[in-house]
């Protein structure tokens, strides 16, 4: 390819992801004064009440499932017959059936946070952060739920001084935030350094480079696409990790999600999971309070 379609396949990608970036903040403060916003903003958040219900369940089956099938969280980190890695099976096991079964939940939420943290220490820190939208579940578990089958006693201190009811606000920020920075992080690891398992992934399925089967656009390379796929990756990340049209991303999100499952198969639903149940508390979460509690003086 010669210079001038290198500066048409990756520069203007660029320079289009980071003007959408910048027409969405314009448009978020447009939004915030729009009463046909506000009102199906309304309308939205009457689902918000299922948030850590969904979130929960959602997280407890597919961690259960991880521990049977022998990975951490999802199949990039598989779990070997070390007494280590067995702690890690079986601790999955007992923390998902705790959060599906609703008995110990706040505990949970935290054993998520150690497993995720004590990670580290036994597996690649790359793939590793592949997975830190599992910090972002933790804690928003941690700070919205309000189970009666937990150790009451245990967190009765933090409930009587109010602590989780002064911080639970910035629950779903910090779930949007870590989330966004996951998939950027995601994106610019698997698309843009490390391009080659998926530029792979494509040759083996040519009908997915939808520009040449599709479009008929035929100088637009396997690597093109997992380029600009990346790009945009970042982008929303970005806008989701600043709160910027966050309902629309997370919509995309869940829609690019659905088509990735169908393509791929189940072998992807490990993986899109816990975006679906995220994408859900986004669409339904309180947004425009958060952002009048923070802007309030």
């Amino acid at each position: 390819m010669n210079e001038d379609g290198l500066l048409s396949w990756y520069v203007i990608p660029t320079v289009i992801a980071v003007s959408v970036f910048l027409l969405a903040i314009f448009l978020e403060f447009v939004a915030r004064k729009n009463s046909s916003i506000m009102r199906l903003s309304e309308i939205l958040k009457t689902g918000s009440f299922l948030d850590s219900t969904v979130l929960s369940i959602a997280i407890g089956i597919l961690l259960i499932s991880s521990g049977i099938q022998n990975y951490l969280f999802a199949p990039g980190i598989g779990l070997e017959d070390s007494i280590p890695h067995m702690v890690f099976k079986f601790a999955q096991i007992i923390i998902g059936m705790g959060l599906v079964v609703g008995t110990f939940t706040r505990l949970c939420t935290i054993g998520i946070v150690a497993l995720f943290v004590s990670g580290f220490f036994f597996f690649p820190t790359l793939k590793m952060l592949d997975y830190i939208l599992f910090m972002g579940i933790g804690l928003f578990l941690f700070l919205v739920h309000k189970d009666v089958l937990s150790f009451s006693f245990f967190f009765h201190p933090l409930e009587k001084k109010g602590f989780l009811d002064r911080y639970r606000k910035y629950a779903l920020p910090i779930l949007r935030f870590i989330t966004g920075a996951g998939i950027i992080f995601v994106s610019v690891h698997h698309n843009i350094i490390d391009p080659q398992p998926a530029i792979n992934f494509l040759q083996e399925r040519p009908l997915l480079n939808v520009m040449q089967s599709i479009f008929g656009i035929e100088d637009y390379s396997n690597a093109l696409l997992v380029f600009n796929a990346g790009i945009f990756g970042i982008l929303m990340g970005a806008l989701l990790a600043f709160g910027l049209l966050e309902r629309f991303v997370a919509s995309v999100l869940a829609i690019g999600l659905i088509l990735m499952v169908i393509v791929g198969g189940v072998s992807f639903l490990p993986i899109a999971v816990p975006y679906f149940a995220i994408a859900y508390i986004v669409i339904t979460g309180n947004q425009f309070e958060e952002r009048e509690i923070k802007e309030k003086p």
